[in-house]
């Protein structure tokens, strides 16, 4: 028999919870029994612990783990005998056994453990008054200062029970325990401010890295003791406490910078304690024996020498192709790295063979070629996006060391995948594996009080959440799935999953891409901004699983904020507008001649003001306009006075005016500029129904000391919102009761140079059909 328990973490920032610790007791023996003789026995046995840790980016998969030993970790035996006197109990015989354990941390799990262990709270000392000392002294003085008071009731009861409640122990045995401590430290970006006056968190994060520290405590041994539980259990931690000042010398020699030199010592020092140990244990049996553990202790010698240099070479390479993969300041080359060494930790390493890890090492061998040779191009775009001339020079650097260094450090990983391997064949001690994955906890309907639901362990959710971290190597959080005849759709917090029955690519979208989702005939359309206007994907599926997936859908997606494509009988627009997609028109096109960037905005303005919701085409030439505006600044900042910019449109789809209260750029290089059709009161800053404002806004030229971002902010007294230039940079928008905003268009540059959105806004009690 087992148990398991399941430690959940609530308390995320994001929007579901996340199972972080699992407990398993396997093979647990409990009996209780009483004798004819007059004692009563209980004995407790435990054949091995495993606590598998969970968390996000963490450097060891399990925390704690017991050896694999044929005998019980844990073995409590009691036994009591029953006496008249019930005050006084008489143990006569308590031992406790604990084998070895293996306990791995590193920085995160430790504090994580640390805030479950102490609560971040007030302390009792904050809610107690500081003169309770002065108080207390007051208030015994006057009562027990004069002779003529007797003692309480109370005090006269300790006195009379002072030697009762004790424990007498005719034999106590706790055998020698025996720890293995790992700790690694770790750089953890968004530190807690409310932990940095808890002592413990500041002690964990200026610990030092050490593996398998050894931490031994000798055996407590005694006869015929008569003490209070109280005193008993103070004597016990005296004799504990006093050992774990003296592992100090056993931990500094277990500190990581000193591993390679101390494994070297480690496996050779064993190989010749066999050299001279088998042969004589083989001697005692006879000649014949002699000669088996003569070439035993011959090869335990040799292989401890080969393992000793074999694994400092690895680590000493890892070590190596580590600092200079930093080096490189390549952001994607480092962060494939990353992924594909947590990739590697969490495969089961004991079923690879000798050609799955020559491939892998092959991998690595690929991926460092051709990082290089891609680095010399894209290292140069990448900085000039951020730095301007500068970053194109310090990225062309970057570009031509990393041509020289990468291939170094492929080959570097290579060569430990391969060591690392011979390693685990010829030792046995490959890497520890967690009892089983983690825990999928779909999220609640939003109408109930909480967030998740606590389900029962399930393979299959399990087994997708894993695509969904893709291997507990990205931060997501699964929400939830449903299978149809002819697709896996999943829905995580950052993305919507859609994976074919005959697909091995799954198609992944970013929830702020999606645009709009309605049924169809025999299934349903989704559709999704991108570079040029709104792209259909159409599932089919049957009409219970279509339920389905709308109650999925509805987990990140509020569909009334939605707009589609079909816009008939809307609220202000005068003249049916159905079937313009925007960002349709987004299509580069040089320019013959180009103005500056004043000339560009009242070009740009003296079109839209002749523009009115009374035109047919009035959409349409709106998006035109938007388009050419953006065409036109992108290419008047080119080169090296390359800046971004953004272009917001604004639809007034009520029957209400609208007060626009402040446009601002929030970052950016230049003037806030609006522009605006017929249906715009300039004097009151009012925009009437059917009314159309734009705001446009460039940044400054990147250099070393900014990045040049634009984000735009519109108030209004119906909502409130701020747009970036980049789907990766945070934008928002904030609703008033009674309306609703949905976006038309979502256009992001694939180089992150321009931005283009266009909203609607609507009442939310209108009655106008989206779609039929």
């Amino acid at each position: 028999p087992g148990i398991s328990v399941s430690v959940i973490d609530n308390a995320s920032l994001l929007a579901s919870a996340r199972e972080i610790y699992l407990v398993c007791v396997e093979d647990w023996k409990l009996t209780i029994a009483q004798s004819r003789e007059g004692f009563h026995e209980l004995e407790t046995k435990l054949a091995r612990i495993q606590v598998d840790n969970f968390m996000f980016d963490t450097d060891h998969r399990v925390l704690l783990s017991s050896k694999l030993n044929e005998e019980e970790f844990l073995h409590i035996t009691l036994v009591r005998r029953l006496q008249d006197d019930e005050a006084t109990m008489v143990l006569s015989y308590a031992a406790f056994k604990l084998l070895d354990l293996d306990i791995s941390l590193d920085r995160k799990a430790a504090e994580k453990i640390s805030r479950l262990l102490h609560p971040l709270h007030r302390s009792r000392e904050d809610n107690v008054n500081e003169d309770w000392i002065a108080a207390l002294t007051s208030k015994l003085s006057a009562r027990y200062s004069r002779v003529s008071v007797k003692a309480s009731h109370e005090i006269e009861k300790m006195a009379y029970t002072a030697n009762t409640g004790r424990i007498y122990l005719e034999h106590l045995h706790i055998h020698p325990v025996r720890f293995f401590l790992t700790f690694t430290q770790q750089v953890v970006d968004g530190v807690d401010p409310v932990a940095e006056d808890f002592i413990a968190i500041q002690f964990i994060r200026e610990m030092a890295s050490i593996t398998n520290a050894p931490i031994i405590f000798t055996s407590f041994i005694v006869s015929n003791a008569f003490e209070s539980s109280q005193n008993l259990v103070g004597i016990i931690g005296t004799h504990y406490s006093s050992q774990l000042s003296n592992q100090m010398f056993s931990i500094l020699g277990s500190l990581t910078i000193l591993k390679v030199p101390a494994d070297f010592l480690s496996n050779v020092g064993s190989g010749v304690k066999d050299f001279f140990y088998e042969p004589i244990q083989g001697l005692v049996h006879g000649p014949e024996e002699f000669l088996t553990g003569l070439e035993a202790g011959t090869f335990s010698l040799a292989r401890g020498v080969v393992v000793a240099f074999v694994r400092g070479a690895a680590d000493v390479t890892y070590l190596l192709s580590d600092n200079l993969a930093s080096l490189t300041s390549d952001e994607a080359f480092i962060g494939e790295r990353n992924l594909f060494q947590k990739q590697l930790m969490h495969t089961k390493s004991a079923q690879r063979t000798v050609h799955d890890t020559l491939a892998i090492a092959g991998t690595n061998v690929v991926r460092g070629f051709q990082s290089a040779a891609s680095g010399i191009i894209a290292q140069p775009r990448v900085h000039f996006s951020k730095q301007g001339a500068s970053g194109l020079v310090i990225g062309a650097g970057l570009g031509i060391f990393g041509a020289l260094v990468k291939p170094v450090v492929g080959l570097g990983d290579a060569a430990v995948v391969v060591m690392n391997h011979g390693l685990e064949a010829t030792t046995a001690t490959s890497l520890k594996d967690n009892k089983r994955l983690r825990r999928a906890l779909p999220n609640a309907p939003a109408a109930s009080d909480t967030k998740t639901k606590l389900v029962c362990y399930d393979e299959m959710s399990a087994k997708i959440q894993q695509q969904v971290t893709r291997g507990e190597t990205v931060d997501d959080v699964y929400l939830g799935h449903i299978l149809t005849r002819h697709h896996l759709i999943i829905a995580s917090e950052k993305y919507l999953w859609i994976i074919e029955n005959n697909s091995i690519e799954p198609m992944c979208i970013n929830w702020g891409e999606i645009a709009y989702f309605e049924a169809v005939r025999n299934g349903i359309k989704i559709d999704v901004f991108s570079m040029r206007g709104t792209q259909s994907h159409v599932l089919r599926m049957r009409q219970n699983e279509l339920s389905a997936l709308r109650e999925l859908l509805t987990l990140k997606l509020d569909h009334s904020s939605l707009v589609g494509t079909s816009f008939t009988n809307l609220q202000g627009i005068k003249v049916n507008q159905s079937g313009h997609d925007f960002g349709s028109l987004n299509i580069p096109k040089e320019l013959e001649e180009l103005d500056d960037e004043e000339s560009i905005i009242q070009s740009c303005h003296d079109r839209v003001n002749l523009l009115g919701s009374f035109m047919p085409h009035y959409f349409r030439d709106l998006d035109q306009v938007s388009w050419l505006l953006i065409n036109s600044l992108t290419q008047l900042f080119y080169g090296l006075s390359s800046r971004r910019c953004v272009v917001a449109g604004l639809i007034n789809a009520t029957n209400e005016s609208i007060q626009i209260k402040s446009t601002n750029m929030v970052e950016g290089g230049s003037p806030c500029h609006v522009i605006h059709t017929i249906e715009y009161d300039t004097s009151s800053a009012v925009l009437h129904p059917g009314g159309i404002l734009m705001c446009v806004g460039w940044g400054a030229v990147p250099n070393s000391m900014q990045t040049g971002r634009v984000m735009i902010s519109i108030e209004t007294n119906s909502f409130a919102c701020s747009l970036a230039d980049s789907i990766s940079h945070t934008s928002n928008v904030d609703v008033l009761t009674g309306y609703k905003v949905g976006f038309l268009e979502k256009s992001f540059d694939e180089s992150g140079w321009w931005a283009k959105y266009w909203m609607l806004l609507q009442s939310d009690d209108s009655n106008e059909e989206l779609d039929s």
